[in-house]
């Protein structure tokens, strides 16, 4: 009945104005994006072979580069910052997922909301929360512990270190870690438990022995996920480790391209350097997508007649059960963004006393300056709007040309150019975007420290997660309704746009509100790229906390409320598309 009713819709197409365009245009589109991500990367390996005052290709960068012991001081930083975060993203991710899926928890659906509202939380605030709680001179929780501890001069406990920074990259991805891995717990039957449950197996072996083995595959792909995320992770190392002479890969990346001594930017040793995280990159991402094909392999869940059956939890264990909840959100999101809203009352930072209190001003907001703030609030607005609707566009298309081109060489082709922005981390996209404006670009193209660099690198380095939401939704049409319209005469542009586009509107929303958050609130990429003409409300808020404690504090804060109403339109687009349970 759907194909009979779809077919009368296009009769009234047919007679009507069609698009033109057929599938050599619908590939040209789709190249744009995937041919500037080889532009970039080419750029980058071209110039990892160039340095200033050497005649032709030399491999003096490599030279420079591995022969400098701060180098492999740096990579060992960024693969213990690295293992820290992923361990704690596991630790708490994993059991919320379990408690969440798993157990009859009450009130559990509340749960994946909030846990979603701390994944769009920008990384930056949940960084200056928790250097003004552990810094080890000023932190309030650190002043906290001195002051009960009898004898305590200093706090044992500084987050300035590798250590340190890992728990808050690794406390902010918890909530990532947490939706990619309740899937795995949703989707398991439970007849296997079950079973272990009839022979008197506790539930502590029976999670060891049966859950937690059968959901490993989704374990697994999670936390190599999130280790190429900390790869190249920017903003919880650039707040709090470059404070403290604690570089990772990115850190050191941004400075090779700014440095600290006012001298020429050393493009050629960051890209030399990008080669080593490069080949990580890809090795990291070959062995997620071997993870994710052969996790057919744990598939256990058959049958119409497939019901979970939850673990039930005694009164006791609900009450540790929402405390560890509350907990990973009070770290994650709640204590750093109230002590950001403490530290931007005061006239300058202090402990909460009722002293303290008698000094609470609105001065710092009062005293932004808001012209400026209000030219990075325009480009902000622009790239929210922009970005998501061309990383549309884009993956629409590549989309299209993957799942509907019939042609496995080209297909199999743009699929892997599509994954490549995934597993190359994004700074190095921005500084091939840099070089491209500086040396190959004319004057009289807007691109360098322009708006419009922005949009170019935003759009290329999440065109990965658009393809991945728009190629599931595509597998789910059946092709009848393209053959349907060719027979009527129809070109594929015209199918695509007239049929299959309303059919993939609830992921194209849900799509388009995923990458406007996302665009509002990078920092990365907009501190790489940043000029005085496109300076972003992330990278104003980072460079006002440099200068001034309290104002930068402000400005996040207000930064941070003016996401929720995008946030709110997300949850209401994703209940609709049925994303969010509960």
């Amino acid at each position: 009945m759907a194909l009979t009713a779809t077919i009368g819709r296009l009769r009234g197409l047919r007679s009507g104005v069609g698009l033109s365009g057929g599938k050599s245009t619908l590939i040209a589109v789709a190249s744009i994006p995937l041919i500037a991500v080889m532009v970039f990367l080419l750029i980058m390996a071209r110039e990892s072979f160039i340095r200033e005052n050497v005649d032709g290709w030399t491999l003096e960068n490599f030279r420079v580069i591995y022969s400098d012991p701060f180098v492999y001081g740096t990579l060992l930083n960024t693969l213990g910052f690295t293992i820290v975060t992923v361990v704690v993203a596991a630790f708490f991710g994993v059991i919320t997922a379990w408690l969440v899926e798993r157990t009859d928890l009450p009130f559990r659906g509340a749960v994946f909301p909030i846990i979603t509202l701390g994944v769009v939380t920008p990384g930056f605030v949940t960084a200056m929360g928790w250097l003004l709680l552990l810094h080890q001179r000023i932190g309030l929780l650190n002043k906290w512990i001195v002051n009960i501890v009898p004898g305590l001069e200093q706090s044992p406990i500084h987050v300035g270190t590798v250590v340190g920074m890992g728990f808050v990259q690794g406390i902010s991805l918890s909530g990532l870690m947490f939706i990619m891995v309740a899937a795995s717990f949703r989707a398991m039957d439970p007849s296997l438990e079950e079973s272990a449950d009839v022979h008197g197996v506790k539930l502590f072996h029976r999670l060891r022995k049966v859950t937690f083995p059968l959901a490993w595959p989704g374990i697994l792909a999670a936390s190599i996920y999130i280790t190429t995320i900390g790869f190249a992770a920017f903003e919880v190392p650039a707040i709090i480790g470059m404070g403290n002479n604690i570089y990772t890969f990115s850190t050191f990346l941004f400075n090779e391209i700014n440095p600290d001594d006012a001298g020429l930017p050393r493009y050629g040793v960051a890209a030399a350097s990008s080669a080593l995280m490069l080949v990580l990159a890809v090795v990291l991402s070959v062995w997620y997508l071997r993870i994710v094909r052969r996790s057919n392999r744990y598939a256990v869940v058959t049958g119409k007649g497939y019901r979970p059956k939850l673990y039930h939890l005694r009164p006791k264990a609900v009450m540790i059960a929402w405390a560890f909840v509350i907990t990973n959100l009070l770290f994650a999101m709640i204590l750093p963004f109230l002590v950001l809203v403490w530290a931007s009352l005061t006239p300058y930072f202090q402990t909460p006393t009722v002293a303290a209190f008698a000094t609470v001003t609105l001065d710092s907001y009062r005293f932004l300056s808001w012209d400026v703030v209000g030219g990075a609030a325009k480009n902000t607005l622009i790239i929210v709007i922009a970005v998501p609707t061309l990383t549309a566009i884009f993956g629409l298309m590549i989309s299209w040309v993957v799942t509907r081109s019939r042609t496995k060489g080209v297909a199999t082709g743009f699929e892997i150019m599509a994954f490549i922005p995934h597993a190359v981390p994004n700074i190095i996209f921005a500084v091939g975007a840099l070089i491209l404006g500086l040396r190959f670009l004319p004057e009289f193209i807007p691109f360098y420290g322009t708006v419009y660099i922005l949009i170019v690198v935003f759009v290329i380095t999440r065109i990965s997660f658009a393809t991945r939401v728009y190629n599931a939704a595509f597998i789910q049409i059946h092709h009848e309704l393209d053959e349907a319209g060719y027979v009527f005469g129809l070109s594929r542009v015209t199918v695509l746009w007239r049929i299959l586009r309303p059919l993939l509107t609830p992921a194209l929303l849900y799509t388009w509100v995923w990458m406007a958050m996302l665009a509002y609130r990078e920092l990365t990429l907009a501190a790489v790229l940043a000029s005085r003409e496109n300076t972003v409300l992330a990278m104003k808020a980072w460079t006002l906390w440099q200068a001034d404690l309290t104002t930068g504090a402000a400005l996040t804060v207000v930064m941070t409320l003016g996401m929720l109403p995008i946030v709110a339109v997300y949850f209401f687009i994703a209940r609709r598309v049925g994303r969010v349970s509960g």
